[in-house]
């Protein structure tokens, strides 16, 4: 779907959605003396497919704004940005009882900074979310060289190799809404940006092991195809919880 079509036809379908929802309260305001438990639980119902379909259409804008915007490329300090990123994330990550943790020195690359800000919080949030252990786990780091490789890990659910292409197409769930919520657009929005950026991004997972994200902020090299961190932490193990799990699902 070409973007420009995408971005007018999620655009127009915003506002009928939101009148929609608007109704809904309504009734279930003003005609609540009238409406018995199952009509109220069929209005709720709708207005939770409301804000579901308007995730959606919000994520698909945002993936269509990437690289609309055209900033030129500044210098990124890409230690600032998980700063701020994990200052948002910091009452998540107290909740959870989890651990965020950079290693070493992250690397300044060229890029926009609000773009890769993004990609760190949507690998970051992912992290945490896909994630049934006790104390969650989540690592920043980088593989220096010629063109840096950055990598996000963590001790989550994993996903199969053979969703490995799939966890990048938008609005491809690998589970349920009720297990793990989000619109399944963040990974395509991360590999957009990253691409705009002319880098990539791939992953290392298996099930029950954690997954382990790298991404490029520039031309990849072959010496980059398949790196592992330089200080890698003790073997975290099966995720301790209910779900072991097939795969991670998105955002």
């Amino acid at each position: 779907m070409p973007d420009e079509f995408a971005f007018l036809v999620s655009h127009d379908l915003k506002e009928p959605l939101a009148g929609i929802r608007g109704y809904c309260e309504i009734l279930l305001e003003d005609y609540q003396d009238k409406l018995d438990a199952d009509g109220r639980r069929r209005l709720d119902a709708l207005i939770q497919m409301c804000d579901r379909l308007g995730a959606s259409i919000d994520s698909l804008l945002r993936y269509c704004r990437v690289g609309k915007v055209e900033r030129p490329a500044a210098e990124v300090d890409l230690n600032c940005v998980v700063e701020d990123v994990l200052q948002t994330f910091r009452p998540r990550i107290d909740s959870r009882h989890a651990s965020v943790r950079v290693v070493g020195r992250l690397p300044v690359v060229k890029g926009d900074a609000v773009l890769i800000g993004e990609v760190m919080a949507n690998l970051v949030s992912n992290g945490l979310k896909f994630n049934e252990s006790e104390g969650p786990r989540v690592e920043i780091g980088c593989v220096p060289g010629q063109v840096p490789v950055i990598y996000v890990r963590d001790n989550g659910i994993g996903i199969a190799r053979e969703h490995h292409e799939e966890i990048f197409t938008i609005f491809r769930r690998l589970h349920s809404r009720r297990a793990y919520e989000g619109s399944g657009a963040g990974l395509t929005i991360v590999r957009k940006i990253v691409e705009s950026h002319g880098g990539r991004v791939w992953l290392e997972s298996e099930p029950g092991r954690g997954s382990t994200f790298f991404f490029t902020l520039g031309p990849a090299t072959s010496d980059a195809t398949s790196p592992k961190p330089s200080a890698k932490p003790p073997h975290w193990g099966r995720p301790s919880g209910r779900r072991s799990g097939r795969g991670a699902g998105k955002r």
